[in-house]
């Protein structure tokens, strides 16, 4: 919408120039020219704001349902290695121990993505994070990372007990 705008804006810019250019009879029309240039000037800056408007909108709502299935899935993981914890007490001392490292390890991990989004999540309560055109692009960056750390996580308490408790 913006490069129309601004394609627009050239060319009646362009336009301007050349009847500028054609003589006296033109002062009118270039009269005519400024006026649609202003107006054409506010309608971009309307636009660039309403834009803007529609970008907070959609990064909010988005950030909203990301923010609500990744604490349901940061639960569900507290949940697993919790359950864990109680399955590995049937193992061996030296298979204990080991276990019992990896899922200290797995449960920093799982307290450091909830306190990352907490953090992204007090940056939009505070209105910290400025909306404009990289701004979804950021977003979907971090919601991709986040997602692929908290797989990791998961993929790592799968391995983790497939062969050693049953």
């Amino acid at each position: 919408m913006k490069a129309k705008i601004l394609a627009l804006a050239v060319i009646v810019f362009m336009a301007g120039s050349i009847l500028i250019g054609c003589g006296q009879a033109s002062k009118q029309d270039a009269k005519s020219v400024k006026e649609d240039a202003k107006v054409l000037g506010n309608d971009l800056k309307k636009g660039a704001v309403d834009t803007s408007k529609d970008i907070k909108m959609t990064v909010n709502e988005n950030w909203k349902k990301f923010e609500k299935t990744s604490q349901s899935a940061i639960t569900a993981t507290d949940a697993q290695i919790k359950t864990w914890r109680t399955k590995m007490e049937s193992a061996g001392k030296a298979e204990k121990e080991k276990l019992t490292i990896a899922l200290n390890q797995l449960e920093q991990k799982n307290e450091a993505l909830k306190n990352k989004l907490a953090e992204r999540g007090k940056e939009f309560k505070d209105g910290v994070i400025s909306f404009n055109e990289t701004t979804m692009a950021n977003e979907q960056k971090f919601e991709r990372e986040f997602t692929h750390d908290m797989d990791e996580i998961g993929a790592a308490l799968k391995d983790l007990f497939k062969d050693n408790v049953d």
